[in-house]
């Protein structure tokens, strides 16, 4: 349970970091926007980047409370044993992590795509992710990747 938790933590600190850059993304925009004459449309630009700031700003709150629930429930049950309880280990990882998440750490590498991926059998997530790596030309994961679907049939 400790590591499920742990994760937990781990996924919302990267939600909060993720926000963060979109905040600050929508804050040079504004300051681009500001810069142009005045009108109705501006306004509503200015108003529409502050309201997703805010909502953004907001969601954070939220998972910052949540973390800081999750570490001082770790604290406090640190040597409990059902926190300690190993029977968490064999998680599947598509339990807990969405399909963006699961493709950016395929592509990245740190999930490798082969016979016991998560996503290994779904038709849609190979072909996204064969489209992936033929845009950014990188014609050899292409075909490891055609070779391991080939292999699979043929076994």
């Amino acid at each position: 349970m400790k590591a499920l938790i742990q994760r937990t933590i781990d996924l919302l600190k990267k939600r909060v970091k993720d926000n963060l850059e979109i905040i600050n993304k929508n804050q040079t925009k504004i300051n681009e926007i500001i810069k142009q004459p005045a009108s109705a449309e501006r306004t509503y630009m200015i108003e529409k980047s502050y309201a997703v700031n805010k909502s953004l700003l907001s969601e954070n709150n939220d998972f910052i409370s949540l973390q800081l629930a999750l570490l001082n429930f770790m604290e406090k049950y640190k040597d409990s044993p059902t926190l300690n309880d190993e029977e968490t280990t064999d998680i599947n990882p598509a339990s807990i992590l969405d399909d963006d998440e699961l493709f950016d750490l395929t592509v990245q590498g740190k999930l490798k795509f082969e016979f016991g991926h998560p996503k290994f059998n779904d038709e849609f997530f190979f072909n996204k992710l064969l489209s992936y790596f033929a845009a950014i030309e990188a014609y050899e994961k292409c075909n490891t990747l055609l070779s391991l679907k080939k292999k699979d049939q043929v076994g």
